[in-house]
């Protein structure tokens, strides 16, 4: 019995550094493979700036988005802050940037302010109920969801944070959002994080007032 269990340690020490040796290259590819990922989204990422939205929401469904302001590319902006794009590939970049946006109907006429910067407006109306969803600007980089919970029969809204990782980036190029989101409903509110709050007779009015990094993202559920 003890020569089997002298015989066994060792065996089960040298699983053990075979299995530590194995999680320790397994977490340097989840490593690699998370700043990848990272990397992908600030890609497509577009954060807005100097806006105002508002939405308004009706108790059958029917809502409507606005939103003025400007929205940054995100990559565009990284690479013209480190010296890695040249004056034809910013125009070439931005124009591609444009007719991405003009993609979607919603956006009105766009143009190029610079900076990896861009003067948009958005208008749109729809029935949260029917379609289920709405992302705005669109499902990859989302700066306001809005999703119809059938189960529950509510309706959620939520504005999207930029992750820690990037807030160093952001703020050296400058980035300050400086925005503000209006709600306006006559559907019960169930939770919300607004700035401030007002009911007149059965119409509820919530501001969110954004005007720095690392604020609590927008959160508000109807129903």
């Amino acid at each position: 019995m003890v020569l089997f269990l002298s015989m066994f340690v060792p065996a089960a020490n040298g699983l053990c550094t075979v299995m530590h040796r194995v999680f320790a290259v397994w977490r340097r590819y989840f490593t690699a493979a998370l700043l990848l990922a990272c990397v992908a989204a600030l890609q497509s990422c577009y954060l807005p700036e100097q806006f105002t939205a508002d939405l308004q929401l009706s108790r059958n469904g029917d809502y409507h988005f606005s939103y003025k302001g400007q929205l940054r590319h995100a990559a565009l902006a990284k690479d013209l802050m480190d010296g890695k794009v040249t004056p034809a590939d910013e125009k070439q970049r931005a124009a591609t940037i444009l007719n991405d946006l003009e993609r979607d109907v919603a956006f009105g006429p766009s143009t190029y302010a610079g900076r990896g910067v861009f003067n948009v407006s958005y208008d749109r109306t729809g029935n949260i109920m029917q379609e289920k969803s709405f992302n705005f600007v669109r499902r990859n980089s989302r700066i306001l969801q809005m999703m119809y919970h059938e189960r529950s029969q509510t309706v959620e809204v939520r504005g999207s944070s930029v992750p820690a990782q990037y807030l160093d980036t952001l703020t050296a190029m400058g980035y300050v959002p400086n925005g503000t989101i209006t709600v306006h409903t006559n559907v019960h509110v169930r939770r919300e994080n607004a700035s401030s709050r007002k009911t007149v007779e059965d119409e509820t009015t919530l501001n969110w007032t954004i005007q720095k990094l690392g604020e609590p993202a927008l959160i508000l559920i109807l129903g």
